[in-house]
């Protein structure tokens, strides 16, 4: 596989998610109060996708030297 071609899907898989998690965040926010709605959704958004990213990273193993 080529590696533009994977890094295109990295990074649309990390929009999508980042979407997702926004849009559940807005939904969430909706019933609790409309004050700050959309930029707390946002700001949860950002930082759930920046906890998985991080999760993510730890979970892979270390390359050994070659």
């Amino acid at each position: 596989m080529k590696t533009y071609i994977f890094g295109l899907g990295i990074l649309l898989m990390l929009s999508f998610s980042l979407a997702g998690m926004t849009w559940t965040a807005a939904l969430t926010l909706r019933r609790a109060s409309d004050r700050f709605g959309p930029l707390t959704a946002v700001a949860i958004g950002v930082a759930s996708l920046i906890a998985l990213i991080t999760a993510l990273a730890w979970s892979v193993p270390a390359r050994e030297a070659v």
